[in-house]
């Protein structure tokens, strides 16, 4: 029988294609029996279903932006949701924290950044009037605060979404949520990449070599190379997914990279302040 005129094993329709379009039910050919299909089919579904997280990924890399812009035009079924890639990211980062960027340490809070001189009079309070140990109260806090800030990362995708829907105020045609939908996957490749894939392979090529990668670089010069990285990811996201010039896209690139410096600021001050509510 010639494919043209087969019919769907499962509801008999005849098909006009190689899926379904009465139940959706694919029809079968001697590719999709072969070994390698049946690991690529298994590959697949323990990351998402269809593939969705390869072609997610891979746009992440290689187009900065495709994915808002297909987001903002309304297809939304090729690829992983702006949440779904920014918290499959995250699960990743907290099981391989290579770089300490969202867990937030009781003595950083209290000693090392521009609000702690408010915050550690109220630590140190509690401590005086509840009689609570130190060490006691620091490994409580480390431990709810290392829980918090899995759920409290969102606010970094809010703020970054409405930092950029002030910079797009006058794209009228553009709402608030395909900020948001950029937020998210500007952050799901943020940790995935940044935080991540880049600290592992550093740290991988530092032990290949003996007179000491790692040394060569200091902790300046990795946050120069970020920065870089993220404002020209930024352009490159701008640029394709909300249709910008060069212009525009660079000058608010810069600021949105800037931006991240007092975002996490935000994003440490709320999460004291919710964890120390929890323990206390």
């Amino acid at each position: 029988m010639e494919k043209g005129k087969s019919s769907c094993v499962n509801c008999g329709t005849e098909l006009q294609g190689t899926f379904c379009h009465s139940c959706g039910e694919k029809q079968i050919d001697q590719k999709d029996k072969s070994l390698i299909h049946f690991l690529e089919e298994f590959v697949a579904s323990v990351f998402f279903a269809d593939g969705k997280f390869f072609k997610t990924i891979k746009l992440s890399i290689t187009k900065p932006g495709e994915l808002t812009r297909s987001f903002v035009a309304g297809i939304r079924k090729k690829y992983l949701s702006p949440l779904q890639l920014f918290f499959f990211a995250n699960l990743i980062y907290f099981i391989f924290p290579v770089i300490s960027t969202f867990n937030t340490t009781l003595d950083v809070q209290m000693y090392q950044l521009p609000y702690s001189s408010s915050v550690r009079p109220v630590v140190e309070q509690y401590l005086e009037i509840r009689q609570v140990d130190p060490d006691v109260f620091k490994v409580e806090y480390e431990r709810a605060s290392n829980a918090n800030g899995k759920l409290l990362l969102i606010v970094l995708v809010v703020l970054q979404g409405l930092f950029l829907k002030l910079l797009f105020l006058r794209k009228k045609k553009l709402y608030l949520i395909d900020f948001f939908a950029g937020s998210a996957y500007f952050y799901g490749f943020y940790t995935l990449f940044i935080l991540v894939l880049f600290p592992t392979l550093f740290n991988w090529f530092s032990s290949l070599f003996s007179f000491g990668l790692a040394s060569s670089i200091n902790e300046l010069s990795l946050s120069i190379i970020f920065m870089l990285i993220i404002i020209g990811y930024m352009f490159t996201m701008l640029k394709r997914a909300y249709d910008t010039s060069n212009k525009g896209a660079l000058w608010r690139g810069i600021l949105l990279g800037i931006f991240i410096i007092p975002s996490f600021i935000i994003y440490r001050y709320i999460l004291f302040w919710v964890t120390f509510w929890t323990v206390t």
